[in-house]
């Protein structure tokens, strides 16, 4: 089933990968095992968490995957997603937001200006040329 779903992954982000990141990919088609193979590691930055990150070293343009609210980089679809760049040789990093999964902070503190320099601190000193970023939604709620 594994090999089934990365072939159909494959297809989806082979055509991100050509297109500059205009497509959709489904996410019935990012279902992998879940193995671990990168290891985490944690980045510092100064008067802010520490934020929890997985990367794979590879060819540009590399792929970022941004977790949706609640969410954390350990879901299906961050690890497919990394099986499936790790195969064609791209880069990949999949990270945690400040108060998500093992970055440190509190999630109830957390606002989308918050998470919004987490991003751009992993844009901007985690990655190297062209990214592809791939994200979940953030799920938020009135009432």
């Amino acid at each position: 089933m594994a090999a089934v779903s990365l072939r159909s992954c494959r297809r989806g982000l082979s055509l991100m990968l050509r297109n500059a990141g205009v497509a959709a990919v489904p996410s019935q088609h990012l279902q992998a095992d879940r193995r671990h193979k990168s290891t985490v590691q944690f980045a510092s930055r100064p008067d802010l968490p520490k934020l929890a990150y997985r990367r794979v070293k590879g060819k540009s343009p590399g792929v970022v995957f941004l977790p949706g609210y609640g969410s954390n980089m350990n879901g299906r679809k961050a690890e497919a997603l990394e099986e499936f760049c790790k195969s064609l040789g791209h880069s990949y990093l999949r990270f945690d937001y400040t108060g998500h999964g093992a970055s440190e902070g509190e999630l109830a503190e957390g606002t989308v200006g918050t998470w919004k320099k987490d991003v751009l601190f992993v844009l901007d000193e985690l990655t190297e040329g062209p990214q592809v970023d791939i994200s979940h939604p953030l799920k938020f709620f009135d009432g």
